[in-house]
């Protein structure tokens, strides 16, 4: 509409309006920076992180927040046609245990009962390491339990349920103390999460992680190293 000057109000009145709009803010970098506000820049004073147990549960901290953030990155919130979008997740297997702190010490398979001397049948594999060295998830997935040993496992058992090719397997998690259980029911959790530090619990002739694979609902077992390495599993320090 022309005014009585001869300009055209309507079209200055649009670009007021449009100049009006701001961008809204990038949830991501709104939540970095609720994050650099919460808390401080190290998780632990340095007298701490001498403690392989206070160590530990700082790189499960840090773990989570890249596992939140990480969430929010595979997700386009607002598609180009208002959908919701997410990325494909890459598959991440990699080992239980840090290269070079463990040893096998009691494969999957037959054996003789360490304290009876009776025939036994071993359902996974002990991995010996020191106390409290950090225990890292060995896929994405989401914590199906945490607590007493249960199904003839003793305490204290994680056991955490995972998506892989398409099949539901579950990697279980044997012998740590209370006070090193660092995730809880429902977490989601990434490969190479640390999510326990080693203990020596329950039935155990000494500090170790048995680590199971259960490959279906029916505490159905497979040896765990020959998983891992057919399912091309790497060291947590090769992650990208």
């Amino acid at each position: 509409m022309l005014g009585i000057d001869g300009s055209d109000h309507s079209a200055h009145a649009h670009e007021s309006a449009v100049a009006s709009v701001q961008p809204e803010p990038n949830v991501l970098d709104v939540l970095d920076s609720q994050v650099a506000a919460a808390e401080p820049s190290n998780l632990a004073p340095p007298s701490l992180l001498a403690d392989p147990a206070a160590r530990a549960r700082a790189e499960w901290l840090q773990a989570s927040r890249a596992a939140q953030r990480g969430a929010l990155d595979g997700a386009d919130l607002q598609g180009a046609h208002g959908t919701l979008a997410a990325a494909v997740p890459e598959k991440r297997i990699v080992m239980p245990l840090p290269r070079g702190s463990f040893r096998t010490t009691s494969p999957y398979g037959g054996r003789p009962d360490p304290f009876t001397g009776g025939a036994s049948t071993h359902t996974g594999v002990d991995l010996a390491a020191p106390l409290d060295t950090p225990i890292h998830a060995v896929a994405d997935g989401v914590v199906d339990y945490v607590g007493p040993g249960k199904d003839g496992r003793s305490s204290m058992i994680i056991v955490v349920r995972h998506e892989i090719d398409g099949r539901t397997v579950y990697s279980w998690y044997n012998h740590m103390y209370a006070r090193g259980l660092y995730v809880q029911v429902g977490q989601q959790v990434r490969a190479g999460d640390v999510i326990a530090g080693v203990g020596n619990n329950g039935r155990s002739t000494g500090p170790h992680v048995h680590f199971e694979i259960h490959t279906d609902d029916d505490l159905t077992t497979t040896d765990p190293l020959v998983w891992l390495r057919e399912q091309g599993a790497v060291d947590v320090s090769e992650l990208p």
